[in-house]
Formats: structure tokens, C-alpha cells, sequence
């Protein structure tokens, strides 16, 4: 016996005797089917059954005949029971189905009310725990303690955005995997306690742990959550994940840094789909500011005529690389595979054009923080695919 939810992800199944097939051992192992398996098995009609009913799947499949039976209640689908059928199932054993069916019913639903109004405590008491306010805070980290919603002695407190890489014309996929996620990961009372808040195309997550059981790191939880989520929803996530705070009442300050990483991450694909404050460097403190600020103008000009010159790919990927490596001339030609002829013909040319003088500090600093503006706003990738 095996009980799913619709999207055929698995929510328990019974011992076997050797009577599994390949897609049930993928169920158990996977806690549910791959995606081209589910389309297959949901195209055979079995959500419009209205009782159990044998199901013979194609050969392609691999699987055994099976006894499907819808689990419903209050008339909305809340999942599958399935029992792989060995042709001894009478008649009267098929309505004995039917009755555990409907009992599976009543628990999922009951489930379900219990999950959604735990998400919709937890959600309310996220929201406040990243507000801006600071009495809006300190209101809910009174409201946790006093409900034993987190742990008292938290010190290890970090937030992250988990953000659908590419925008949806319809989010409703989407949208239903950031709440069930969101329903099953919350764990308030815990330690560590996971706290979710699901948005349309988005999960804010803030993961809160005293010292001694902070052993499996916040980030690592992330990256499984990032994962969950892309593969319950198909859909491609890129992550922000903030720096570690010491109190519960500055997650904001860690969730301000996951959305600026997760802005930062739109334009440095080379940093991952998971991407920490810690690690932007220079661009942390870039992607701070207003993305009108940093859109190329008159005060940027050498940069402006570097991305306009002859060959900008090749010279602008040159002046980086140079800057990147503290102006090491042997390591940048290395680097780019090129000669050092080659090399200092090249920064010949980006002082010609640009005006500046690599042998000045104040120009080289000029070039470089241009080159990074330009990278984070998108300017540097068209250029250099050209």
C-alpha cells in the first residue's frame, strides 16, 4: 500500500513482501515519481475516478496493475491510495478499499487544516520578524517565546530568499510548491526552528538554532530547501541567503543581505543558484545601492567608450582579469592564454581608450569598480558576448 498526494509525491507506504515494482521502489526512494512519470500516470484519468477502480498501466511504464482509489473529503482531492494488485483482490476487498480511502480522507484533511493554520502563524510571525519597525520586531520575538515557537537560547539566526530564477506567466505551479514546502518544512518549537513565509514566486526562510545544535548549518538546509523546491515545482529557484545574526530580532539585517545577494545573483550567474552575502565581495556593497545609480552615464565615462571600442569583448575581459589579479602581469597572461606581448599590447590599447593610466591607483580603482558596476547591472555580459 502506498498513499500519495495529487502530484503523486509520496506521503507513506506500507512494508512489502517482494511485491514492489521499479515505480514504487523510485516512489519510496524518491518520496514520489519523476516528472515525466506523473504526467504519464495522471493522464490516465485516475483524479476524475470516483471510487477505487483497477489500473492497468501501459507496458512502458513498468509497473504492475494497480488498484487506485481517489482520497477525497468534503469533495476536494487530497491524494491516491494505491495497492499493487496481484489478482486476489475480490470484488469486497475493492469496497474495503473504498472505506480506508475515505479514512485516509478525514486524517489529510484534518492534516491539512492542522499545517495551514501552523503556516499562517508562522508566516504572520516571519513578516514581523523582517519588518522594518523595530517594536513590530521585538512584539514577535515576546509572541515566539511566550508560545515556544523557537528556541529560548537561539544565538544562531540566519534568513534566506528562495526566488523562481525565471518569471512565470502563470506562478500557479509555483505558488502551490512554495506552500506546501513551506507547510512541511516550519518546524516551530524545534531547535533548530524553520520558519517559512510563502510569497508568490518566492520562500523567505529563517532558520534559528542555539550554538549547540547548529551543527547542520543553516546554509545546508538552504541548499536542500532550494533543491525540494525545484523539484517539487520544475521551475528553477536562485537563492540569497543572508549573513548569521546573533538574535532573533536582527533576522531582518540577514534578510536585507539575502535580497541583496539574490539581486546580485541575477547578474553574476558564475556565483550558483545559491548565493551568500559573504561570499559577493565588493559587489555586496554594490548591489546596495539604486540600480538607476548604477546605470552607465557621463561619470563612467572610460568605461562607457571601453564597452563602445573595437573588440570591447576581449579588452574589457582583459582589463578585468588583469585588475582581478592585482595587476600580476605573468598570472593575467596565464590566465587569458595569452603572451605578454599580447597582454600589454591589449593594456596599451584600454589606457588609449579609456584614458586612464594603470600605473595611477586612483585610475586603477576607477576601472576596476566600473568594471564590477557594469557586471552587476548586465552591462559587461551583452558587451562581451558580442
Amino acid at each position: 500500500m502506498a498513499l500519495d498526494d495529487p502530484t503523486l509525491h509520496l506521503i507513506v507506504a506500507s512494508r512489502h513482501f517482494g511485491d514492489e515494482d521499479a515505480v514504487r521502489v523510485q516512489s519510496v526512494l524518491g518520496r514520489g515519481v519523476d516528472a515525466e512519470l506523473q504526467q504519464a500516470v495522471l493522464a490516465l484519468g485516475i483524479g476524475e475516478l470516483d471510487g477505487p477502480r483497477r489500473i492497468s498501466p501501459p507496458p512502458e511504464m513498468g509497473a504492475k496493475a494497480r488498484i487506485c482509489a481517489p482520497v477525497r473529503c468534503a469533495g476536494t482531492l487530497l491524494g491516491f491510495l494505491w495497492l499493487i494488485d496481484d489478482g486476489h483482490v475480490s470484488d469486497d476487498q475493492l469496497l474495503d478499499t473504498a472505506a480506508v480511502a475515505d479514512q485516509a480522507g478525514l486524517f489529510l484533511y484534518r492534516r491539512d487544516l492542522y499545517l495551514q493554520r501552523r503556516q499562517a502563524r508562522c508566516s504572520s510571525l516571519v513578516r514581523e520578524l523582517i519588518s522594518a519597525d523595530e517594536a513590530t520586531r521585538a512584539g514577535a520575538l515576546g509572541e515566539a517565546l511566550d508560545e515556544e515557537l523557537v528556541p529560548k537560547d537561539a544565538e544562531v539566526v540566519t534568513a534566506a530568499v528562495i526566488r523562481a530564477a525565471t518569471s512565470q506567466e502563470d506562478g500557479t505551479e509555483f505558488d502551490s510548491g512554495v506552500v506546501k514546502l513551506a507547510e512541511r518544512t516550519t518546524s516551530m518549537g524545534s531547535d533548530p526552528t524553520y520558519l517559512c513565509l510563502p510569497r508568490r514566486d518566492e520562500l523567505v526562510v529563517i532558520v534559528a538554532a542555539s550554538r549547540e545544535n547548529a551543527g547542520d548549518s543553516a546554509l545546508a538546509t538552504i541548499r536542500r530547501l532550494a533543491g525540494a523546491l525545484t523539484e517539487r515545482t520544475g521551475v528553477r529557484t536562485t537563492t540569497g541567503v543572508g549573513t548569521q545574526q546573533v538574535a532573533l530580532t536582527a533576522a531582518h539585517r540577514s534578510y536585507q543581505d539575502a535580497l541583496v545577494a539574490i539581486r546580485a545573483a541575477q547578474f553574476l550567474p558564475a556565483l550558483g543558484d545559491v548565493v551568500t552575502w559573504d561570499s559577493l565581495g565588493v559587489f555586496a556593497l554594490l548591489a546596495k545601492l539604486d540600480p538607476h545609480e548604477l546605470a552607465l552615464g557621463p561619470h563612467q565615462a572610460p568605461i562607457v567608450r571601453l564597452i563602445s571600442s573595437r573588440n570591447s569583448g576581449v579588452l574589457l575581459s582583459t582589463a578585468e582579469t588583469f585588475l582581478d589579479l592585482a595587476g600580476d602581469v605573468k598570472r593575467s597572461a596565464a590566465a587569458l592564454h595569452v603572451h605578454r606581448a599580447t597582454l600589454y599590447q591589449r593594456l596599451a590599447r584600454i589606457e588609449e581608450v579609456t584614458g586612464l593610466d594603470f600605473d595611477d591607483g586612483g585610475d586603477r580603482l576607477t576601472l576596476h569598480l566600473g568594471l564590477k558596476v557594469a557586471r552587476l547591472t548586465g552591462s559587461l555580459a551583452s558587451s562581451q558576448s558580442r
